[in-house]
């Protein structure tokens, strides 16, 4: 996997295209694909009889009937979670094309209501009509269909994890490099916080200690990307869509780097990293993965 998926890249890639697709996750745990569409686009009715599923808007305005749901309208800064066994479909409205996020747990399956039309042929295989019982499943806290980011902030809402499923976990971390930022008005870590990481208060905080240390305990004045520092998982990746702001990263053996909105970082398990905030104003990765992590820390060589 690349430790860093820039938007702007993606964007000179597909210059003169409105609708594409590119696969930036494809691991033991997620499968997750960046998407453009633009407005008038439809994605017809269909469900995933054994998956959850979650949508994270980086730009424009989704449409979304989910079974069961009111109709949703998701912009920039929403997290969509549509649950297993659930009909839905969704569509690109407004003025500019949509960009966002698909997160599925690895090898899902897509069904299509019969009485639609069917889908189309992928070379090499068949459409084949089935039937099974399905019910929609419930939601569960803090599991809700969507959540928006900045509608968040602006309250000053504290956060913690917004999407905690099977295969699927979400979770803002939200704060300021500078705590005494004229724009943290919330105070402490500000609105939306309470993932795993930064406290806000300066570029550090859990995900990324003031003063990292090398491998031997001692402070470090220059970045050793092959020192052991900040933290590591044992289970799946752990990865980060920047929602807002910038977002310095530090990965084992990788290297350092800097993402701003609408990028994303991804760090493999066992491998030591850490992140903070970066900049003026306020800052926000969305920490993903297959599962609440439990984070293994560097102990300094104690």
């Amino acid at each position: 996997m690349r430790p860093l998926w820039k938007l702007s890249e993606l964007k000179a890639k597909y210059a003169g295209k409105n609708n594409w697709s590119e696969q930036i996750i494809k691991d033991p745990e997620q499968d997750a694909t960046y998407n453009s569409a633009a407005p008038g686009t439809k994605f017809p009715r269909q469900l995933h009889p054994d998956t959850h599923n979650i949508f994270v808007v980086i730009a424009g305005e989704m449409h979304f009937t989910i079974e069961g749901q009111q109709p949703v309208v998701a912009t920039r800064g929403s997290i969509v979670n549509v649950l297993k066994s659930t009909i839905f479909s969704y569509e690109i409205a407004g003025t500019q094309n949509a960009l966002w996020v698909e997160v599925n747990p690895n090898n899902y399956k897509t069904v299509i209501p019969s009485d639609d039309p069917p889908p189309p042929v992928t070379p090499g295989a068949e459409v084949v009509k089935v039937s099974f019982n399905h019910s929609p499943a419930a939601y569960m806290p803090p599991n809700q269909v969507h959540w928006n980011f900045f509608e968040a902030a602006a309250k000053c809402e504290q956060g913690g994890p917004k999407v905690n499923e099977d295969h699927l976990f979400a979770s803002p971390n939200y704060g300021f490099a500078d705590p005494n930022d004229p724009l943290n008005r919330c105070g402490g870590r500000g609105a939306a916080g309470g993932g795993r990481g930064a406290r806000g208060g300066g570029a550090a905080g859990r995900d990324s200690p003031a003063g990292a240390r090398g491998a031997r305990g001692a402070a470090t004045g220059a970045f050793n990307l092959n020192s052991v520092f900040g933290h590591l998982h044992a289970g799946p990746a752990e990865w980060w869509i920047v929602q807002v702001g910038r977002i310095k990263a530090q990965f084992e053996n990788t290297g350092e780097f800097h993402a701003e909105e609408g990028d994303v970082l991804y760090a493999p398990p066992m491998t030591w990293h850490q992140l903070g905030f970066e900049g003026p104003g306020p800052s926000c990765r969305l920490v993903m993965g297959g599962y609440q992590l439990i984070n293994m820390n560097n102990t300094a060589g104690q």
